[in-house]
């Protein structure tokens, strides 16, 4: 005798056959068996038996390199956190230290100024982020700067009422601050109503018109600030 099986799924259910042939004879049973618990089984123990996925090994990150900035006279700077220290205590943007050593950190943190006693040229620039050396200047970083004006007309001659432009530069006058033009009158300066405000840059523009003919005596006044007198001709 000689038996073949075979197997299908339907939905649920399994549906084996087992055909047996005894010489001439076919004769075919059919089984049916339930798919359940008894057939997920296997899978889900073989599921539970699989290696869990190794997960990959955490990324060390690299330490960043110290930061020292040797401003001479055997005084090393460390940098910290991107701040520098001295006698233990983080330099604040904006800080100047005046103990015999001279210390000042930039507004904006990214430069620092160091002056040793008996040194060469007064004061030496670094980097704070690189400890690397920037140059060196002669003037102190926290000098006041004197403020002065200047004052330049896009014309100096033009028709009655016709506009013209006086610009100039702002140096020690922080921004934003108000910058008027005077005229001269009979031998005294007289403000006109015409003024401006300087920029971040530094600079300022202004519109002017003249009704006044003949030849013009202005100048453009900040607070105490006076730029040097121009002269426009009015036909």
């Amino acid at each position: 005798m000689h038996a073949n099986r075979s197997m299908t799924v339907k939905g649920n259910t399994v549906v084996m056959r087992i055909t047996t042939h005894r010489r001439s004879a076919l004769r075919t049973a059919t089984v049916s068996v339930l798919a359940g618990t008894a057939l997920l089984a296997p899978a889900a123990a073989a599921l539970a038996s699989a290696p869990a996925p190794e997960r990959p090994a955490a990324v060390q990150s690299v330490a960043a390199k110290p930061v020292k900035i040797d401003i001479g006279a055997g005084v090393t700077i460390a940098v910290k956190g991107g701040k520098p220290y001295y006698n233990g205590k983080a330099l604040k943007p904006g800080q100047t230290v005046d103990n015999g050593i001279y210390l000042h950190l930039s507004a904006d943190g990214k430069r620092l100024y160091s002056k040793t006693q008996g040194g060469g040229t007064p004061y030496a620039i670094w980097d704070v982020k690189t400890g690397k050396s920037l140059g060196t200047q002669k003037t102190s970083p926290t000098a006041k700067v004197k403020a002065a004006l200047t004052a330049k007309p896009s014309a100096t001659s033009v028709k009655a009422w016709q506009e013209l432009r006086v610009s100039g530069k702002a140096t020690g006058i922080k921004a934003g601050t108000k910058v008027g033009l005077e005229q001269k009158q009979r031998g005294t300066w007289k403000a006109l109503p015409a003024s401006t405000t300087v920029n971040k840059s530094g600079t300022y523009t202004l519109r002017v018109k003249l009704g006044l003919k003949g030849k013009n005596e202005l100048r453009m006044k900040s607070g105490a600030t006076l730029s040097p007198v121009f002269t426009v001709t009015v036909r």
